[in-house]
């Protein structure tokens, strides 16, 4: 999985599997700042991504909000923006909420 961070944002790139959510995980855990309040996601680079990664992202999600903390995904690909609202998961991946990098 190739990734790269700079400050509070995170660019994913290629393409996001079940394979991965352990790498992610190690990541978010390692490489963020814990300090940081806020954190941006860029899915503009992401060819591919499944539901267990999905998955994981609402989890995250909903972990740093309990711990007042926020996450914003930006930059989703058409697919995958469709495969959100068939999943009725608008209000967890909405990038209209954050002005992120375009």
């Amino acid at each position: 999985m190739k990734y790269n961070i700079s400050k509070n944002c995170l660019k994913l790139h290629d393409s996001l599997s079940l394979e991965n959510v352990g790498e992610l995980i190690k990541m978010f855990n390692e490489e963020l700042p814990p300090k940081s309040k806020k954190l941006v996601v860029d899915l503009k680079e992401i060819e591919s991504i499944d539901t267990a990664v999905v998955q994981f992202f609402i989890n995250f999600k909903i972990n740093l909000e309990k711990q007042e903390k926020s996450v914003h995904f930006i930059n989703l690909s058409e697919s995958l923006k469709k495969d959100i609202d068939l999943l009725s998961l608008e209000g967890f991946f909405d990038e209209t909420s954050h002005p992120g990098v375009k």
